[in-house]
């Protein structure tokens, strides 16, 4: 019998912000601007000594030579279909489905997260390390708050080094979209994310890459969003840690922030006011507590730490 396969691309993105690693890019400044995953692997195995130095090169470079694609994004359906005869036959077919999205990532220097994925994956492999592509869900926006999606939006990697699995997410390593455009800006955060943050930010299909957390699907979209700024910190939300604000909860809203001081300065901006606003803070014993009280019609809050938006919820009101 002739069955039919359809692998969906995986199309997502953040905004973030980072840092440049300086030494990685001006060794890797040299390199021809086309390379094949075995081609620059070898060039990273020569360049670097240590397995994490040539982990993170590879992802370094994948995330800065690799421009995120917005209109394949953009395009709701991009499917890629084939059909095949037995198991055997598929695999041959994915395989090079996957060979397929990798060349066609280094040729055009173009991709969205299964081209970002599938080549950091392919370099990982031609440098010896064991490494899997991991499919499963990611949220953007306030919208994505209680919106549970049935199909996978975004793929990632794991690798293993030092026999620790280490988390990468070249794709929101690579820059982030404003005003309607992307723009290429590196971020450090996403190679290696710290296990504690993974599933506020992802979720994977597979619960075996789940760490033995127990985060259902439904608590993960559940979650106030956490932008990359916030994740960085030292600060933790105790409280609320749903995403969605009902109308009796917004009459006596108070956030606790543990690690919340002095230096933070805490705004707060909703979807129906001007400015920003400033709430009432109060600190005891290492938290901070954010009381906010003029919500009014509104159907977003922003917390806004030290001039970048930290959190977000969606109001019931």
């Amino acid at each position: 019998m002739i069955k039919q396969f359809l692998i969906a691309m995986m199309l997502c993105f953040l905004s973030a912000k980072g840092q440049v690693n300086k030494d990685y890019g001006a060794i890797m400044a040299s390199y021809p601007k086309t390379l094949s995953a075995r081609s620059l692997a070898a060039k990273i195995l020569k360049d670097f000594s240590t397995d994490r130095e040539r982990s993170e090169a590879a992802f370094y470079w994948v995330a800065n030579n690799i421009k995120y694609n917005l209109n394949v994004y953009h395009d709701l359906s991009p499917k890629i279909s084939f059909r095949y005869s037995d198991e055997e036959d598929k695999k041959r077919k994915i395989l090079a489905i996957k060979d397929s999205i990798i060349n066609h990532t280094l040729q055009t220097k173009t991709a969205v997260c299964e081209g970002y994925s599938q080549t950091l994956s392919a370099i990982y492999t031609n440098l010896g390390f064991e490494n899997i592509v991991i499919n499963g869900f990611v949220r953007n926006s306030i919208i994505d708050i209680g919106n549970i999606k049935k199909e996978v939006n975004h793929a990632w990697n794991m690798v293993k080094i030092d026999d620790e699995w280490k988390i990468v997410d070249a794709t929101w390593a690579a820059g982030s979209v404003i005003n309607g455009r992307w723009q290429q800006n590196y971020n450090a955060y996403y190679y290696d994310i710290p296990k504690k943050h993974y599933l506020k930010t992802h979720f994977p299909k597979n619960r075996k890459w789940k760490f033995g957390n127990k985060l259902s699907k439904e608590e993960f979209y559940d979650q106030p969003i956490y932008s990359t700024e916030f994740l960085q910190t030292n600060l933790e939300l105790i409280t609320p840690l749903k995403g969605v604000i009902t109308k009796k909860e917004s009459k006596e809203l108070t956030l606790k922030i543990k690690n919340l001081g002095t230096v933070h300065k805490i705004l707060y901006v909703t979807s129906t006011s001007r400015y920003a606003q400033k709430p009432e803070v109060n600190f005891n014993e290492g938290i901070g507590y954010v009381k906010i009280k003029s919500l009014r019609e509104s159907n977003r809050l922003f917390i806004v730490i030290n001039g970048e938006i930290h959190m977000q919820f969606k109001l019931l009101i």
